[in-house]
C-alpha cells in the first residue's frame, strides 16, 4: 500500500499540476492512481510527445477508464489522430478547432 501511495506521488510529480487536477476532477478516486501512473509512464516511453497529448487523452476519456485506455492507445498509434479529435469539430463538413490543448486546463 505504502509503494502504491509513493508510486503515484512520483507519477503526480512527473506531470503539470493542471493535468494532475484534472485527472482527479473527472476520474473516480480509485482510478486516479493508476491513470496518473499510467500518463507518466506514457510520457517516459515518449517524450518528444507534450503536455498537449496528455491533455487530449484526459479530455478523450471524459472520467472514464476505458475510454482513456482508448485514447492511450490512439496516441500510441498515431497522435496526429488524437489531436484532431480531441480539438476539433466537424461541422457541416468543415473541421474547426474547438480546443487548445497546448494551454494548461482551466481550473
Amino acid at each position: 500500500m505504502k509503494a502504491s501511495i509513493l508510486s503515484t506521488i512520483d507519477s503526480a510529480k512527473a506531470l503539470p499540476e493542471d493535468i494532475v487536477a484534472k485527472v482527479r476532477q473527472d476520474f473516480s478516486e480509485g482510478d486516479v492512481p493508476p491513470i496518473l501512473q499510467l500518463l507518466a509512464e506514457f510520457r517516459k516511453e515518449n517524450p518528444e510527445l507534450s503536455n498537449r497529448i496528455s491533455r487530449c487523452i484526459i479530455f478523450l476519456a471524459h472520467g472514464n477508464f476505458d475510454d482513456f485506455a482508448r485514447a492511450v492507445a490512439m496516441a500510441r498509434l498515431d497522435w496526429r489522430d488524437l489531436i484532431e479529435e480531441a480539438e476539433y469539430d466537424e461541422f457541416s463538413g468543415e473541421e474547426n478547432k474547438r480546443r487548445d490543448f497546448n494551454l494548461p486546463f482551466a481550473t
